[in-house]
């Protein structure tokens, strides 16, 4: 399993970190830390999960996108919100400007899971999935927000974004202060970048490990390249880690990531049904490779650990087929 050192450091500040929260009181829940026998059995230390996929949208993406619209909700209702995303920031954004009576409009890739892209509608929002790509529906996104003078919410790289994610790590900071390594999935970094932010300034020497597939490994083959590079992505399980990155993300992650790890599409699969069978818990791909990292790592990561469980927006047909051990490409 490829691994990246890199050199952790500093990311939003405390004061920005804490007004999220308070911004975000009432309309995101703080998740609980769950025990989980057979990670921890793999692991040989303390697992715990950070089930994010218990958020309103069943998604973590639902802080970054309340923490941003209730920080601009007086421009985002008069001029409406636009966002490209892979479909779980698409489904945050839809209902903070529904809880901020803006209208929002939502680029997704047309191949985006269609529980995805029926939750965003559900929400209120438009949705445009004529792009092929994550990156394509972020070139419409922003051609929209300069044609119409919607308020564009990047998915990772907003500060206001990245803030409210980062209210992740503080709860893990409170609920498990002796936590030595944290497992993040990365896709465009802000969780990771937030969440490391946090536990670096409160528990000085927690590990930060990222985590890819390796289908969707455009972090791990920048760090790895010293700068931002664009890998192509194919047909993948963790579609929410799908998409390229920019500068300023990159610059965010490798100033606050200690490894990057990636995992194969069976493993994938294979933590999926795992936790289902054993956590009951519904994780989708991308959130899953937090697990399968842990029982794929050569080397046990020192405990105890928390993995975070992103998000559980998977397709009941993509999700059957893998319970059931069949192939989950159509």
């Amino acid at each position: 399993m490829p691994i990246v050192e890199v050199a952790p450091m500093h990311g939003p500040s405390m004061a920005e970190v804490l007004s999220a929260r308070a911004r975000m009181a009432g309309a995101v829940r703080r998740t609980p830390l769950e025990s989980s026998v057979w990670l921890s059995d793999a692991a040989g230390s303390d697992v715990r999960l950070k089930l994010e996929c218990w958020q309103p949208t069943r998604s973590f993406k639902v802080r970054g996108a309340i923490s941003a619209m209730t920080a601009r909700a007086a421009a985002a209702r008069e001029r409406g919100v636009v966002t490209a995303s892979a479909g779980n920031h698409g489904q945050a954004v839809a209902l903070g400007a529904r809880a901020v009576g803006a209208r929002a409009t939502i680029f997704v890739p047309t191949d985006a899971p269609v529980a995805k892209k029926q939750r965003i509608v559900g929400l209120g929002a438009a949705l445009d999935e004529r792009a092929a790509t994550y990156d394509d529906a972020e070139v419409e996104a922003r051609a929209f927000a300069a044609r119409t003078g919607a308020v564009f919410v990047h998915a990772f790289s907003d500060a206001d974004v990245v803030a409210g994610q980062a209210t992740v790590g503080l709860e893990i900071a409170q609920d498990l202060p002796d936590v030595r390594t944290v497992i993040v999935p990365v896709g465009g970094g802000g969780l990771i970048a937030g969440a490391g932010a946090v536990l670096h300034a409160l528990l000085p020497g927690v590990r930060m490990v990222g985590v890819q597939s390796v289908e969707t490994r455009t972090m791990h083959d920048s760090l790895c390249a010293g700068h931002v590079v664009d890998t192509p992505v194919t047909p993948t399980l963790a579609d929410g880690l799908a998409g390229g990155i920019d500068e300023s993300s990159f610059q965010r992650v490798r100033r606050l990531i200690d490894e990057v790890a990636l995992v194969e599409e069976d493993a994938i699969a294979d933590a999926m049904r795992r936790l289902f069978a054993n956590d009951g818990v519904v994780a989708e791909g991308a959130a899953a490779v937090a697990a399968a990292a842990i029982v794929s790592a050569p080397v046990p990561y020192e405990g105890p650990i928390v993995a975070i469980v992103t998000g559980g927006n998977v397709d009941a047909d993509r999700f059957s087929r893998i319970l059931g051990g069949r192939s989950w490409r159509t």
